[in-house]
């Protein structure tokens, strides 16, 4: 009972301050990946549709004919986020008082995405300190829900915005937690399935770390296979109806079809993505998060990573885009650090301290203009191999930018008569 009483007043602090190291860093632009669900946020909120037009400053690119490339024109003729509705969701959660007559500025506006964020982040490092607790210490268990959310992929990147990664980490992560306990608490893995088939719902392309841990859960049991695969599809049935009145597909295919607009080739295997999100200085993983080599082992969980890895290594856009560290390598840290905890080897501390210095000084010091948008590495693409101008040399040496933003330059939005008018 101490230790329950121990654990639970961690992971209550652990809550509190992740939380705050979230929301107490500099407010600034994301990336357009982020901004889909926050403009999809307020068309939600004010007018109770997904239909991106009601915004104005929006319906101004549509009445041009210009799709931005986060927006789709789906099967009922609205122009919806390719992101899918899991973003808006949580986002209109936390615009209760945007209703028909209300004002909220931009800068409120972010704010308030990110307080969401904020707490899916420290719903997460919860979870995975709860599923670390099934294996170690109460102490090394909350250690390593910490490490998570001071790194690149914690506080520093998703909780900073309402990404698909940002919504889709809870259930991936209370999947590795109940996974984790389903010796002491055999129950609990009935509903492991459910939470990976909401997270890939969420964010399709994590589907490879859902593998991993749907492979280390698999049972002989039929029974359980059988009640777990009815938890599943009650959980998957509200995201297929979604999909088939805007997509005209079960699937979460959004994202495939925006990107297929763009690109000739979604995905095409080459040996520079895979070196630029292991060793890259602006993607590396070994210099954003090096405590992900100490996942490297025999266990279905490491097989999840690596397969995740190849298939970011071969995204036509590797690097994530507008970012601080390999984003798209975000979540399968997450899971790296549940295995580097859970089997701790030598040398685990210093990569610990390594992850969690480099993510905070993202936090506090990370500005997208300073390098992403100043040294334009998608157009010239040895940008990503400059040790000399990287983005972690760019926090602490000054440039000349010039400010930008990751969404259509609004001041502010009013909500009237169902439209949000733009300021």
């Amino acid at each position: 009972m101490r230790r329950i009483r121990t654990f639970t007043a961690s992971s209550a602090a652990l809550a509190i301050v992740t939380f705050a190291l979230c929301v107490l860093a500099p407010l600034r632009q994301t990336s357009g990946d982020a901004a889909a669900g926050r403009l999809s946020a307020l068309a939600l909120r004010c007018a109770g549709t997904f239909d991106l037009s009601r915004v104005g400053v929006i319906a101004t690119f549509t009445k041009q004919k210009k799709i931005l490339y986060w927006m789709q024109l789906d099967e009922a003729d609205e122009f919806t986020s390719i992101f899918g509705p899991a973003p808006a969701v949580v986002g209109a959660l936390a615009l209760p008082d945007f209703g028909d007559g209300a004002e909220l500025s931009d800068h409120a506006l972010r704010a308030r995405e990110r307080g969401a964020a904020a707490l899916l982040v420290a719903l997460s490092a919860v979870l995975l300190a709860i599923a670390l607790r099934a294996r170690t210490s109460v102490r090394r268990a909350v250690l390593g829900g910490a490490l998570a959310a001071a790194s690149f992929a914690g506080a520093a990147t998703l909780g900073q915005g309402l990404w698909q990664a940002t919504v889709a980490l809870p259930p991936l992560v209370g999947a590795l937690a109940t996974f984790a306990w389903r010796e002491q608490r055999p129950r609990l893995a009935l509903v492991t399935p459910a939470l990976l088939v909401v997270a890939v719902m969420i964010r399709p392309t994590i589907a490879p770390l859902a593998l991993g841990i749907g492979l280390a859960w698999a049972t002989r049991d039929k029974r359980t296979w059988l009640v777990a695969a009815g938890i599943a599809l009650a959980a998957a049935a509200p995201f297929v109806v979604w999909n088939a009145i805007h997509l005209n597909s079960p699937l979460p295919i959004g994202q495939w079809t925006g990107n297929a607009r763009i690109a000739s080739s979604v995905f095409s295997p080459s040996p520079t993505g895979l070196a630029g999100l292991l060793v890259s200085p602006a993607r590396g993983i070994l210099w954003f998060a090096p405590i992900a080599l100490f996942a490297i082992r025999k266990h279905w969980l490491a097989a999840g990573i690596a397969l995740q890895l190849v298939v970011a290594a071969t995204f036509f856009k590797w690097h994530g885009g507008v970012a601080y560290g390999p984003r798209l390598l975000a979540e399968a840290t997450w899971i790296a650090i549940y295995l580097a905890f859970a089997f701790p080897t030598r040398w685990l501390v210093p990569a610990a301290i390594w992850t969690a210095a480099i993510g905070l000084l993202g936090l506090a010091l990370y500005d997208p203009d300073q390098w992403d948008t100043r040294r334009k590495p998608e157009l010239d693409a040895s940008a990503f191999w400059d040790f000399a101008d990287s983005p972690l040399t760019a926090m602490v040496v000054s440039h000349d930018t010039t400010p930008t933003t990751d969404a259509p330059a609004a001041s502010g939005y009013r909500c009237t008569n169902s439209f949000v008018l733009s300021n």
